[in-house]
């Protein structure tokens, strides 16, 4: 074989790399656009499914936790939601609802309770849960706090 030969017999193998290079590139990245829109598709069907809520549990010695931007299932209440953050135990109540026992392992005792509160933004204040947690359906956005407190009623 002369050096012409060898040459041209290289330079057949070299284009048939980058030819199959430039399929095997279009190939991954018609796979990568494709599984790109799935995931998008996903990401969107899970955002209607969910909705964003703020949880904040005050331990009532100064130690607060916030829990900020909270996917939450829709419709779901706010023990759900605290559940989704913390580790609580409650005793339920049938018709009156759950009374939440503890919050990751702080229980209730010394006449101290938790209590929840939902933040009102038009009055700019925390009120008062009006039904057991487990009762209060919550909405997009909405900021809710528990406290370790002794009740003021």
């Amino acid at each position: 074989m002369s050096g012409k030969s060898n040459w041209m017999w290289v330079s057949i193998g070299l284009l048939c790399l980058l030819i199959a290079a430039i399929y095997l590139a279009t190939y991954y990245y018609s796979e990568s656009v494709y599984f790109r829109s799935l995931y998008e598709g996903a990401v969107s069907d899970l955002k209607k499914l969910t909705m964003k809520v703020n949880i904040l549990i005050d331990y009532g010695n100064g130690t607060q936790t916030w829990y900020n931007g909270t996917s939450v299932p829709r419709e779901t209440n706010v023990l759900m939601a605290t559940r989704i953050v913390a580790l609580v135990k409650g005793t339920e109540y049938p018709g009156m609802g759950t009374f939440v026992d503890s919050i990751n392992s702080v229980r209730n005792e010394g006449g101290k309770y938790w209590m929840w509160y939902i933040w009102n933004p038009d009055k700019r204040n925390w009120e008062l849960g009006p039904v057991a947690s487990d009762k209060y359906v919550l909405r997009e956005g909405d900021t809710i706090m528990w406290r370790y407190e002794i009740p003021s009623f």
